[in-house]
């Protein structure tokens, strides 16, 4: 059986720890005995998923396949895009193939990177639209940057906790380095004074000790945080927690793992199109596992513009 379209495979060799290479190899032979044929680019620094994506879509590749994990994809789905904004090709699809230390996107689509999965989906896969967020905000250079992503950003303890991960090389892998880092992060951090609009309206003004702007349902190695969150609804997912205690915020690390968390009254809960989060105070923001930059923050909505093959 052949492809449905061109496909490029772009690995990072380097996500989960290192163990990629190996465990992409054996997918590779698979593939290829299968008789599908197909071509693989790796990443050798960041930021480089999103120009091998770039040219690809540029030339005659339609079908992307991200090998790696939520900051591999990210890069992927920012290369769709030109540095204007634009749709590089609108007849292209984005696959999954989740190799990294959180995984939290490849949860929502059931995800896996076992070589008959991967197989169906360029041979017979599926399509699904879905939304997309664009983020605008300081990056690290001190310059006003855009960049879109499929699941989550929050800034606050969450944004933290992604920092010291990245840090430390995700020794512990997974679940285990979030669950260690996120309450260290808890334990170090000072809530920010924040002023968060939704939709051009005011909606919380106050210290708080995280917002996330949401897509998808999972972050953090897999806390649900945003249990009600849909791919193809339109809307974002906005949760805000207040200002809570280090004591406090630790009591909610099982409810978010479990996503029992939004009735407590020290947390709000809110959809909308459009979000803004400002700031007199230094705050940073998370994006997909990445931490990309700082300053005011906004977060739009892109509806159903992203088509994947699942």
């Amino acid at each position: 059986m052949k492809n449905i379209y061109k496909s490029l495979f772009v690995v990072n060799p380097i996500s989960a720890n290192g163990r990629t290479p190996k465990t992409w190899g054996n997918i590779e032979r698979y593939l290829k005995q299968r008789g599908l044929k197909f071509d693989v680019r790796y990443t050798d620094m960041p930021r480089e998923a999103i120009t091998i994506t770039r040219e690809a879509l540029q030339g005659d590749y339609q079908h992307i396949l991200s090998v790696g994990g939520d900051g591999t994809l990210n890069e992927v789905v920012n290369g769709f895009f030109n540095n204007d904004g634009s749709k590089i090709k609108e007849d292209a699809y984005l696959s999954l193939i989740p190799m990294g230390t959180g995984g939290d996107f490849a949860r929502m689509l059931k995800s896996s990177s076992h070589p008959q999965k991967i197989y169906e989906i360029l041979a017979q896969g599926k399509e699904k639209k879905i939304d997309i967020v664009r983020s605008t905000f300081t990056g690290w250079s001190g310059q006003v940057e855009s960049r879109y992503y499929l699941n989550v950003a929050d800034v606050g303890v969450g944004s933290e906790t992604v920092y010291h991960v990245n840090r430390n090389s995700k020794v512990f892998r997974g679940f285990l380095s979030f669950l260690v880092f996120g309450i260290y992060s808890i334990l170090t951090y000072d809530n920010k004074l924040l002023n968060v609009k939704v939709d051009d309206r005011k909606v919380y003004v106050g210290k708080s000790s995280m917002v996330v702007i949401s897509n998808g349902c999972y972050f953090g190695g897999g806390m649900k945080i945003a249990p009600y969150a849909s791919l193809d609804d339109g809307l974002l997912d906005i949760i805000i927690v207040k200002d809570l205690s280090k004591l406090g915020l630790l009591k909610h690390v099982k409810g978010i793992y479990s996503g029992q968390h939004l009735n407590d009254p020290n947390i709000k809960f809110m959809n909308g199109k459009k979000t803004e989060i400002l700031s007199d105070q230094k705050v940073y923001l998370e994006i997909d596992g990445e931490t990309p930059g700082t300053g005011n923050l906004e977060f739009q909505i892109m509806p159903q513009e992203i088509k994947l093959l699942i």
